[in-house]
């Protein structure tokens, strides 16, 4: 298992890479800094997903003595450590770079970083098993539309955010993120399982 989730961060290297150039992109172009977080998220998730489709990766591990059940499973958790590792890295590179360059730019609240994780959690549970059922050249098609459908209710969504979200908030307290934060994690497993059997029935 370790093997494999190793092959899933060597391989993506690049796409994380590339998450830090969405990240500063966003950044530099004035976006909130929980907009910035959300996006490179998204991207990190949607080309973590789509790697071993696109170069018939799945075809060698199928030939190695690893179960159906740890390939999917090693998938998730490699999800799972890239979402943390980018959160903690990409805060404290933000603090730092506001300690030595004098720069202003908005530090995550744990509430922030508990919304975005249960935005990732769903993404990821939408996005793995897309990657098992769709053929890669449509995988790709899908993504690109759900990204474009994000980009165009990025806007009205934050606006109720801000205006009915965090109303909820300010009346139910914590009591919202425990909730909302559960459905995440009980959809991410929910996922998970369901992948696992997508596979198994799926021929490689």
């Amino acid at each position: 298992m370790g093997n494999l989730m190793l092959k899933d961060l060597f391989l993506n290297r690049y796409s994380i890479l590339l998450s830090f150039v969405v990240f500063a992109l966003t950044l530099a172009n004035g976006f909130n800094t929980v907009y910035c977080f959300f996006f490179t998220l998204l991207f990190l998730i949607g080309t973590f997903t789509q790697y071993d489709g696109f170069n018939k990766v799945d075809l060698l591990l199928n030939a190695l003595p690893y179960s159906r059940k740890q390939i999917v499973s090693s998938q998730y958790i490699g999800v799972l450590v890239c979402i943390t590792s980018m959160l903690i890295v990409l805060s404290g590179a933000l603090y730092v770079i506001n300690l030595l360059f004098d720069q202003s730019f908005s530090l995550l609240s744990l509430k922030s970083i508990g919304l975005l994780y249960a935005v990732a959690l769903l993404d990821a549970a939408f996005f793995v098993p897309i990657s098992y059922i769709i053929p890669p050249k449509y995988a790709l098609i899908s993504f690109g539309i759900f990204g474009l459908l994000t980009g165009i209710i990025i806007v009205p969504a934050m606006r109720f955010y801000e205006n009915y979200v965090l109303k909820l908030i300010a009346d139910y307290g914590y009591n919202l993120y425990y909730i909302s934060g559960g459905i995440a994690i009980l959809l991410f497993l929910l996922s998970w399982s369901f992948t696992i059997q997508i596979y198994k029935r799926k021929d490689v």
